[in-house]
């Protein structure tokens, strides 16, 4: 666990001052949470946290995660009534949701706060930078679409304003190898009619950039644009969507 640790300190500590292509962009601003209230069990362990004025009408926003073993539940409640109830295929654990806040924004530019969740796998080697991303979008009645996909730690995890128009784009990173090297590959998405839609056309992404044993933020020249395009997502990966 303390080589985990490390491993995901150093790579923050890497991306810290990172100058990665979309840095240059606007990033969103979050209202961070953090405090989670343990209660246990005999066969659940609940996690919860209430976002005091969430709503626009100030009504608290309570998010319960509670693992069941190999899967878990998101329970969402509007002061003490629950509103929602989303299954969510990762399991909770004390060591990977004690020490993560909740991250709050208006993502699409649509006057309603939406939340993010961002819970490590808690793997080894290249696998401990796995996260499962979770954004809540909020809709006009006050309910919530919930988008979840794989992803890594990274500097992409912050959302940023491509075109300066107050909606967020969400920037997911990759590993892929071509010509005996590999690369990180960032595509670019934003949230719209419910969905995460793909905006590499519209940003000239998907961009690689060669992983090195050193820092490394520059776009290979390696790689054709147009074969760049070639490993685009359409989707993140495991991507869902309820």
């Amino acid at each position: 666990m303390k080589a985990h640790l490390l491993l995901i300190l150093l790579f923050i500590t890497k991306i810290a001052s990172a100058q990665y292509p979309f840095e240059k962009f606007p990033p969103v601003e979050y209202k961070e949470f953090k405090g989670w209230k343990v209660y246990r069990k005999a066969d659940r362990v609940h996690y919860t946290l209430a976002i005091p004025a969430f709503f626009n009408n100030k009504d608290t926003l309570t998010v319960q995660l509670t693992s069941l073993g190999d899967s878990s539940l998101i329970r969402l409640f509007r002061n003490k009534a629950q509103i929602q109830k989303m299954a969510e295929p990762m399991f909770f654990v004390d060591l990977n949701v004690l020490h993560q806040v909740v991250k709050t924004m208006d993502m699409d530019h649509d006057q309603r706060a939406d939340l993010k969740l961002v819970i490590p796998y808690l793997g080894n080697g290249i696998a401990a930078l796995n996260v499962r991303v979770i954004y809540l979008f909020q809709k006009p009645d006050g309910s919530f679409t919930k988008i979840a996909y794989l992803d890594k730690e990274g500097a992409h995890l912050t959302e940023r304003d491509f075109d300066s128009d107050g909606v967020f784009e969400i920037i997911t990173m990759t590993l892929k190898d071509y010509g005996r090297h590999n690369y990180w590959t960032y595509n670019i998405y934003h949230f719209k009619d419910g969905e995460l839609q793909n905006q590499n056309e519209r940003f000239s992404y998907p961009i690689m950039i060669q992983y090195l044993y050193k820092n490394n933020y520059k776009v290979t020249d390696k790689i054709s644009k147009e074969k760049m395009k070639t490993f685009g997502d359409l989707k993140p990966l495991d991507y869902s969507k309820k």
